[in-house]
């Protein structure tokens, strides 16, 4: 696999320090790739290792969660020629009020998002795209911070796919020498507490 963690934390997307994350929790480290659709040739990096590691012929539309998720499921719907939706965080007040942008109506689909942490932005938009008549088979993200989130997306039936676990990201960075030991002492030992 090409060296993307490398050029995630070279670019500013990984950080090293102390970090309340929405979930509540408080992490060692934080991953914001928000800034990586400033980056075209990463992107086209990413998307191309998720399509020689996934099959996704057998999905018929890629739903991003809001708002992280939207960028890299268009990218995704876009290479592959396929529908794209998308998620909302908050139900519109005005229009007809969706929670949904785009047509999942017997459609198979894969949920995509930029990083899970304990899944649930997965299984919300898991909820609201079976409400809105979608068949939602999977979930795909770039990091799966390994702190919940695979045990509760595999627990609503879907498949999990993820291009790195934490762990392989900061292996990847140390074997480079871009972490010292002792940073990635902690953040090993931070994502140990969260195994069972």
């Amino acid at each position: 696999m090409p060296k993307i963690a490398v050029e995630l934390l070279r670019r500013g997307m990984i950080k090293i320090g102390r970090f309340k994350l929405a979930s509540g929790l408080e992490s060692p480290f934080y991953i914001d790739l928000r800034m990586l659709y400033s980056y075209p040739e990463l992107i086209k990096i990413i998307i191309d290792e998720i399509l020689y590691r996934y099959e996704m012929s057998r999905y018929e539309c890629i739903v991003g969660i809001a708002t992280a998720g939207i960028a890299l499921a268009s990218f995704l719907a876009c290479r592959l020629n396929k529908p794209m939706s998308y998620v909302r965080i908050e139900r519109k007040e005005h229009g007809t009020k969706g929670l949904i942008e785009g047509e999942v109506s017997n459609k198979t689909c894969i949920i995509v998002d930029d990083v899970a942490t304990t899944g649930g932005s997965i299984e919300y938009a898991y909820n609201v795209v079976k409400e809105s008549g979608g068949k939602p088979l999977a979930a795909l993200v770039i990091v799966d911070r390994e702190q919940g989130a695979q045990q509760k997306i595999e627990k609503l039936g879907l498949e999990f796919y993820r291009l790195y676990t934490a762990r392989e990201l900061f292996s990847e960075l140390y074997e480079n020498g871009m972490i010292n030991h002792d940073d990635f002492k902690n953040i090993v030992d931070y994502l140990k507490s969260f195994q069972k």
